[in-house]
């Protein structure tokens, strides 16, 4: 429902335009996600989350240990005995204390990498608006990475998007390549462009 509305809007105009022999309407499209995957300073924010995740699943791992120990020496406690319940108390424990530790350390991260994400995506906004404007730009659609083109091995969940793609042809609408090199200048200069 959310996109047929806009989908139906953007075909009507454009038909309409057709019809009368108007210019082309002011219609332009950016791949979002290729941006994200491409523009280096973007890249470059995120480098010090992949250093923390690899600290996290350390110290998950050593924790996981801690766990496993416990559970072996569990095992190997005479049953009923007083050694036997405190090793499976140690053991509750130690098992609860692991899921808390990962899911606090998921979030605090998953929430880093949002506040990382929400500011770029401030900027990259600013950057099209800019370029809309400066280029008479009524419309900017957002284009999602939607080739078939090495789909093979996908997990399903992309080759849906793929499937369900808004956009299923276009030619010189796409300002993506425009956007990202006014980005990569941008954050060069570390002035408008």
């Amino acid at each position: 429902m959310s996109r047929t509305l806009p989908m139906g809007l953007i075909c009507g105009l454009t038909l309409s335009t057709l019809v009368s022999g108007a210019e082309p309407l002011p219609i332009a499209l950016v791949n979002v996600d290729r941006i994200c995957k491409t523009y280096p300073p973007f890249l470059k924010q995120l480098e010090p989350l992949k250093d923390q995740v690899k600290e996290v699943d350390q110290a998950i791992q050593v924790r996981q240990a801690e766990l496993e120990t416990a559970a072996v020496q569990l095992r190997n406690a005479p049953p009923g005995s007083a050694e036997s319940q405190r090793l499976q108390m140690q053991v509750v424990k130690l098992q609860n204390e692991l899921q808390q530790f990962i899911a606090s350390e998921r979030q605090k991260l998953q929430k880093k990498e949002l506040d990382i994400t929400l500011a770029f995506h401030k900027q990259l906004d600013a950057q099209i608006s800019k370029y809309a404007k400066e280029h008479g730009i009524k419309l900017v659609v957002r284009q999602f990475e939607t080739s078939f083109e090495g789909s093979e091995g996908r997990p399903l969940p992309e080759l849906i998007q793929i499937l369900n793609r808004t956009i299923l042809y276009e030619e010189g609408l796409n300002i993506t390549d425009e956007i990202l090199k006014a980005l990569v200048a941008k954050s060069e200069t570390g002035s408008e462009r």
